[in-house]
């Protein structure tokens, strides 16, 4: 059975070793590509000495929604066999290489998720304080509950919608009736989301022209401030 993990990255380093290694753990025979957009940190680096593939594309510098968009429908497409996942650098997919053969065997095409945003208490930007297995705190994210994983001889297109956040696949679909969970590493620590959302921010001028990236900001206050909101209404996962 063969697992292909697709991964988006621009200047990933904080968080790129954390991501290869959960997919590592959960899907051992896996095959992690690096969809890199020209990083200009050490993140190719980093997913090479793991044994990744990179493949190399580019926006201009810019977070360009549309052409990730496209990538996301079309990179897998090349592959015949096995399972895919095409998920952002912070998507930590929750499911084992057993749970997929039980899923392939029941029938299932589309495994079903249920998105969580993880609430970390990391002091620094380059979460060297922590280890993201091991958080417990979360809040929902329906944003997060995608279409990551699906069973290629079976379809045919996926349809994303811009941000992945939904998708109108094409092909035999069944979704598995378990779901798994998709914990979304974006909230880390204060310093760790103040300063991804500002690089953010500023590497989307352009799509908020056209009303996507818009949940990006540079106002340092409400950016704390979302972040205290979220620590405070986090629950425990058990």
């Amino acid at each position: 059975m063969n697992i292909y993990v697709f991964l988006l990255c621009y200047n990933e380093s904080a968080l790129i070793t954390h991501t290869i290694n959960h997919y590592k753990t959960f899907l051992p025979s896996c095959k992690i590509i690096i969809l890199d957009n020209t990083s200009t940190d050490n993140s190719r680096e980093l997913a090479t000495s793991l044994g990744c593939h990179i493949l190399m594309w580019s926006s201009n510098n810019i977070q360009n929604e549309i052409s990730q968009t496209q990538i996301k429908n079309n990179v897998w497409k090349k592959i015949n066999d096995g399972w895919i996942i095409v998920a952002d650098m912070d998507e930590f997919l929750c499911i084992t290489e057993s749970e997929l053969y039980d899923e392939m065997n029941n029938g299932t095409t589309m495994i079903s998720v249920k998105g969580i945003d993880m609430i970390g208490e990391s002091k620094t930007t380059d979460l060297s304080d922590i280890n993201l297995e091991t958080i417990e705190k979360y809040v929902e994210s329906a944003m997060e509950s995608k279409a990551l994983c699906f069973l290629r001889p079976d379809i045919t297109d996926m349809n994303y919608t811009i941000g992945a956040h939904g998708c109108f696949p094409d092909g035999n679909i069944k979704y598995s009736d378990k779901m798994y969970l998709n914990k979304h590493m974006n909230y880390l620590g204060l310093n760790f989301y103040t300063n991804k959302m500002i690089n953010r921010y500023e590497r989307t001028i352009l799509m908020r022209k056209y009303g996507m990236g818009v949940h990006y900001i540079n106002d340092i206050e409400l950016i704390k401030n979302n972040y205290d909101k979220l620590l405070n209404d986090s629950k425990i996962l058990t």
